[in-house]
């Protein structure tokens, strides 16, 4: 019996750009480097950042949960 990877270990393994670019903001936000915003929409204090280019990771839009799943939801429509 095998054991079967996890969707996000899939993912993971699946987008390593995206990866790099999570691990930076994680990283950066930790050190201080960058700081957790507002969503640029709602002004929702709670917020993920939102790379729309993972050629580069230090550029983030800071969205709420609910403005970024909208962001993505319209993106694969188009």
């Amino acid at each position: 019996m095998t054991d079967k990877p996890s969707p996000q270990t899939k993912w993971n393994s699946e987008h390593p750009l995206e990866m790099l670019a999570h691990q930076y903001v994680r990283s950066a936000l930790k050190r201080g480097l960058l700081e957790r915003q507002p969503c640029e929409v709602c002004g929702e204090a709670e917020t993920d950042a939102h790379h729309d280019d993972y050629d580069q990771p230090r550029k983030v839009r800071w969205l709420c949960r609910r403005h970024h799943q909208q962001h993505h939801a319209e993106r694969r429509k188009a």
